[in-house]
């Protein structure tokens, strides 16, 4: 069986606007060469794609299968042709929601500034610890206790060592009855982790008991949980990293005697394809985490 690639692009395109018409202006060519690529492809297959009737189009049971499996296959063909022909000034970023938001987007401006001429794509995603994957040139990921370790360095460079506290708003310490890390129950906490492995770690490692906490409500990203805790409704574990602007404004305050603990660490993942981009942008960010320290 022998088909045109351009005849399955010809027909995803006009099964997706339900229009030869739409299809031939999308695809810059004249109607005639699309219902001609369509109607070969069809020959080919030997079944129907499209019942044509008063100059309309609509998919037949055949056609719809196809069209679900062509067009993804059609999109994973162009999103490699794009990768491999990225242009040298491109560059693909992968990171959680939480660190885009709170970190990266604002900083974005210092490297601009640094390399105007490098366009970058952010692209978010609710986890924290993910390889690169995808068509992403670069990563920037969290890993956990017991997975962190700063002296290993064959999945990833370490970027920062995470030291997190718990932080909360002035005006809920100012009416809770805490005074002491013994009185950590006088402090809802808030969840925004899987089974809590980070409260779980922190009260191990400052000598308090997981089930002295008092948990209140759950958050599916860092985040929400922080903007949360902004708002009076319980302390959250958190890093330096992310709560530096509340800290500085006064939304946010260090818990009394509720030291920090490492718990994790910050990663940096490039691909294979090391461009002039990816190579300013890794330089960039040792530089960015070597003055957070």
């Amino acid at each position: 069986m022998q088909y045109s690639l351009n005849a399955v692009r010809a027909f995803t395109v006009a099964a997706r606007h339900g229009s030869i018409l739409q299809a031939a202006d999308e695809l810059r060519v004249t109607p005639g060469a699309v219902s001609h690529q369509v109607k070969n492809l069809e020959t080919s297959l030997g079944a129907a794609l499209f019942t044509r009737a008063n100059n309309s189009i609509s998919l037949t049971d055949a056609g719809r299968q196809f069209f679900q499996d062509a067009s993804s296959a059609i999109a994973m063909i162009e999103r490699s042709a794009r990768a491999l022909t990225r242009a040298e000034d491109e560059l693909v970023i992968r990171v959680s929601i939480t660190l885009a938001v709170r970190w990266l987007i604002p900083a974005l401006e210092r490297f601009k500034r640094a390399h105007p001429k490098v366009r970058i794509r952010v692209e978010t995603t609710h986890y924290v610890d993910f390889p690169l994957g995808g068509h992403s040139d670069i990563a920037i990921t969290y890993r956990r206790f017991p997975e962190h370790d700063a002296s290993d360095d064959r999945e990833g460079e370490l970027l920062l060592r995470d030291f997190s506290r718990p932080v909360l708003s002035p005006a809920l310490l100012a009416k809770s009855a805490y005074e002491s890390r013994s009185d950590i129950a006088e402090i809802p906490a808030l969840k925004c982790s899987d089974v809590n492995w980070d409260w779980r770690l922190w009260t191990q490692r400052v000598g308090l008991d997981h089930g002295d906490l008092v948990f209140a409500d759950e958050f599916d990203t860092d985040d929400s949980a922080l903007r949360a805790a902004a708002a009076g409704l319980g302390m959250v574990l958190a890093t330096p990293l992310h709560v530096e602007a509340e800290i500085k404004s006064g939304a946010l305050i260090e818990l009394p005697d509720a030291p920090a603990v490492e718990v994790g660490g910050l990663y940096l993942l490039t691909g294979s394809t090391r461009t002039k981009a990816v190579r300013q942008f890794r330089t960039w960010l040792h530089k960015e985490f070597a003055e957070l320290g």
